[in-house]
């Protein structure tokens, strides 16, 4: 009997000023996934990052990049974009994601086919117990609840960093945020994609001493939360125009009783506030409009993506049934 393929993994790990940990991540990473490939982002850091994890990875295989882009969206871009495989991780080099959780992941998505697998860091109450900067654990289930509103998918943690994703939906991927904005993009496109999204409990580690988390609780989270709502212009706009025509079509009908109210009482035409009530209702109608025919112009481009990605699906599962891990 022919012997099974391997199955190809990668590693995708981005890196900014990690000196401290990088070493030790990539170590636990290749003590759980011998067989995968590494591909570690330098992100443009001014420590010893790149020359840390040149050390330990064995670049015959593994890649090293330098991404001179500032952010981590830029840096999952550049390693999505230089590797191929069936199935890619993507962790921290913080050390925060446990290896042993990612491999947790790995088989689920082995077991149920999902397109993502994203690491829950909330149900098992680790994070909570690790971070001890309120704002971000406030702005995590604010920014959770928005997003899961705007998908139409109940999510738990939408800011993990620790995920695993399918080829499917990885080739499906185009990353045009720089930020921490990546795990709320991956997000809203699966759900634009209709995807099999599932989150694992999994736990979170405290990063080593004297070094700081990247994240700025309030610039970064005015940016995720922006980055949502232009999301959401972009994949449901008749939602979004609908309540644009409604707000504009309450003032309208607020100014005109004034109008009316007020030639009732003086005789006067309020010419400006009618004019200003004419605009209102005016907008109002347009934006509905304009909502509906975005409405018509995304529902057949999602149709049609949506065939495909079902499409490319359906080999990778075929492909995944011939190998093994």
């Amino acid at each position: 009997m022919k012997n099974k393929e391997l199955l190809s993994l990668s590693i995708i790990i981005p890196a900014y000023n990690e000196e401290l940990s990088i070493g030790a991540t990539i170590i636990e990473y290749k003590r759980v996934f011998p067989h995968a490939r590494f591909v570690v982002v330098d992100n443009n850091s001014t420590d010893a990052t790149y020359d840390e994890a040149r050390k330990l990875l064995d670049l015959s295989s593994d890649i090293l990049i330098s991404e001179k882009k500032q952010g981590k969206g830029y840096a999952v871009k550049s390693a999505l974009s230089s590797i191929e495989a069936d199935i890619y991780v993507l962790t921290d080099a913080d050390q925060t994601y446990l290896a042993v959780d990612a491999k947790k992941l790995l088989y689920t998505m082995l077991e149920t086919r999902a397109d993502m697998i994203s690491g829950d860091r909330i149900s098992s109450g680790t994070y909570a117990d690790v971070n001890k900067r309120r704002g971000h654990s406030l702005g995590n289930k604010f920014l959770t609840w928005t997003i899961s509103k705007l998908a139409g998918q109940s999510f738990v943690d939408v800011l993990s960093g620790l995920r695993v994703m399918s080829r499917p939906f990885v080739d499906k991927l185009d990353i045009s945020s720089d930020g921490f904005q990546l795990e709320t993009e991956l997000n809203v496109i699966a759900a634009y994609l209709k995807v099999d999204i599932r989150e694992v409990p999994i736990s979170y580690r405290a990063r080593v001493e004297n070094s700081s988390s990247k994240l700025k609780t309030i610039k970064d989270g005015i940016r995720i939360f922006k980055f949502s709502i232009e999301s959401w212009l972009t994949f449901a706009p008749m939602q979004f125009f609908s309540i644009i025509s409604f707000l504009m079509f309450c003032f309208s009908f607020g100014l005109s009783f004034r109008v009316i109210s007020g030639f009732l009482e003086t005789g006067l035409s309020y010419a400006t506030t009618a004019t200003a009530a004419a605009a209102s209702g005016f907008i109002a109608v347009l934006s509905i409009f304009i909502g509906f025919s975005l409405k018509i112009i995304v529902r057949n481009l999602r149709r049609n993506q949506i065939a495909q990605f079902v499409c490319d699906k359906r080999k990778w599962n075929s492909s995944l049934d011939e190998k093994q891990l």
